[in-house]
Formats: structure tokens, sequence, C-alpha cells
């Protein structure tokens, strides 16, 4: 297995969640056609930077 792959924090890219805002919610909207219905995310720091998710990528606050 290579560092790539065993790292916790690089786990978080296989979904390719990464890009502008737009780029993740068409990546988001990819997911939901596929039927996924929960995305859990990590993110640092957490509160401000799910906020910044919400308005930015889900378009709410």
């Amino acid at each position: 297995m290579k560092i790539q792959e065993y790292s916790v924090s690089n786990r978080g890219l296989r979904p390719n969640l990464v890009g502008t805002p737009e780029q993740l919610k068409e990546r988001v909207a990819e997911y939901e056609a596929a039927g996924l219905d929960l995305l859990l995310l990590q993110m640092s720091p957490q509160a401000e930077e799910m906020e910044r998710f919400a308005v930015q990528v889900m378009g709410s606050a």
C-alpha cells in the first residue's frame, strides 16, 4: 500500500471533492444521481469550513 493510500488526510481526496464551488456542486450532483444521499465531510477548521461549504457549494446558510 502506498503512503498516499494509507494516509488518513488523503483518504478524503478519493471522492474527488476538491476544486471550485462550481466543480464541487457538479461532483455532489453526480453522487446524488448515482443514488448517494449522505456525505460525511471532514474540514478544518470545522465550523468555518462547513459554513463556507453550505454557502458556496450548497447555496444555503
